[in-house]
């Protein structure tokens, strides 16, 4: 919990940072479905499988709105336990410029998931690592995302959470890409999210809320602070 309400802490005063700070209004659109391999086989329910989209927008309140990047994440996992997760996958990222330039990422992901309950709600530690590469540049980039996340049930609105999470991004070389993508050494970006959750159903889930999303420039640019409408969709498809 500290370390959470630490890493939102200073987005409520832009000055907390030091400098002026671009910013932008944005929204984003995820769905995200899980599950295992049971439907084929009851021996195969500790393996996993992960798919994922994502589109991101810019400009979201002015007739600038545009697509900012568009995302697919597939993965494979295996259940060490019932609460601790492996998982090995690939992603594919389209990255729409300002300039109508589109820039094309790939990466390979690792990532290690818990998952579990705790006397104050449902916790979440997924620490993953990235190998990026982009067409705007030979080097590999290599980046390190830690993510922790809290839900809490609301006990008068049954099915529904309070869900505060951060994720930070640590980039772990400098690139050659180009100026507009280029990677530099350390901080890559946070994010800090708050909002609510609903179940439907067993299976689907969203989680609707304001992200705040901090980048460093690194350079004598103004840092940049988004401010993003993040709605989320959950297919958990699992076979007991």
């Amino acid at each position: 919990m500290a370390v959470v309400t630490f890493s939102l802490m200073p987005f409520a005063s832009p000055t907390a940072w030091g400098g002026e700070l671009q910013d932008d209004s944005r929204v984003w659109g995820a769905a995200l479905a899980r599950g295992n391999f049971g439907y084929v086989s009851p021996d195969l329910t500790r393996w996993l499988w992960w798919m994922e989209g994502q589109l991101r927008n810019r400009d979201c309140c002015s007739p600038d709105i545009a697509l900012d990047q568009s995302l697919i994440r597939p993965g494979l996992g295996y259940a060490l336990t019932d609460q601790s997760t492996v998982w090995l996958g690939y992603a594919h990222a389209w990255n729409e410029l300002p300039d109508n330039t589109d820039i094309q990422e790939d990466r390979i992901w690792e990532q290690y998931i818990w998952s579990g309950k705790t006397p104050l709600g449902n916790f979440t530690f997924r620490p993953r690592l990235e190998q990026r590469w982009q067409a705007n540049g030979n080097d590999t980039s290599s980046r390190f995302r830690q993510f922790l996340k809290f839900s809490w049930p609301i006990s008068l609105l049954p099915g529904t959470d309070f869900v505060l999470w951060d994720e930070v991004f640590v980039n772990l070389y400098d690139t050659d890409w180009g100026p507009r993508l280029q990677t530099h050494q350390g901080l890559d970006q946070n994010r800090g999210f708050v909002g609510i959750g609903y179940r439907f159903s067993p299976e689907i889930k969203t989680e609707i809320g304001y992200m705040n999303q901090y980048i460093p420039s690194h350079t004598a640019a103004n840092d940049r602070m988004n401010h993003i409408l993040s709605v989320w969709l959950f297919f958990d498809l699992y076979k007991k």
